[in-house]
């Protein structure tokens, strides 16, 4: 059970060292305090419609690592999409293909529930992909404003 952690500890201790020197956050996050996992991703699915964005699946962060019932129970992951957004997206340049669809991870604590994103503004800096940018600070808005509803 620790494994999953372990492993998204250092995805964010490398996120946070190529961040050094970024001007956009590598990540995003949000703290829904007081339910549990089950309720955050409920309320995460109906920003994610309220926002114009499709629910498309949900999985332990461990899905398909380990046997069913070994799987994480307080970690998962809620992908979703805007499809014409990715295909434009697509269209513009094919690394994108790495960040669509969109996800969220969720991460329940005692106190709530934790949701972390990826910045996509930050990707595009990485990428050094000025034509990406728009683009992407606009998907980092809706990834802003889809947390902050389901912080509500």
């Amino acid at each position: 059970m620790l494994a999953p952690f372990k492993i998204l500890l250092l995805l964010v201790f490398s996120l946070i060292s190529c961040a050094a020197h970024a001007a956009e956050p590598a990540l995003l996050t949000q703290f829904v305090a007081g339910r549990s996992l089950d309720e955050a991703t409920e309320v995460l699915k109906q920003a994610i419609g309220a926002h114009n964005y499709t629910f498309v699946r949900q999985q332990a962060i461990d899905s398909r690592l380990v046997p069913l019932e070994w799987e994480a129970k307080s970690v998962r992951i809620v992908y979703f999409c805007n499809f014409d957004t990715m295909d434009a997206a697509l269209r513009r340049d094919s690394r994108t293909a790495r960040i669509m669809p969109c996800r969220i991870t969720l991460i329940e604590g005692d106190k709530g529930v934790d949701l972390v994103a990826v910045n996509p503004a930050w990707i595009s800096e990485q990428w050094n992909a000025p034509d990406l940018q728009p683009g992407c600070v606009q998907l980092k808005q809706d990834y802003l404003a889809i947390l902050e509803e389901a912080a509500l």
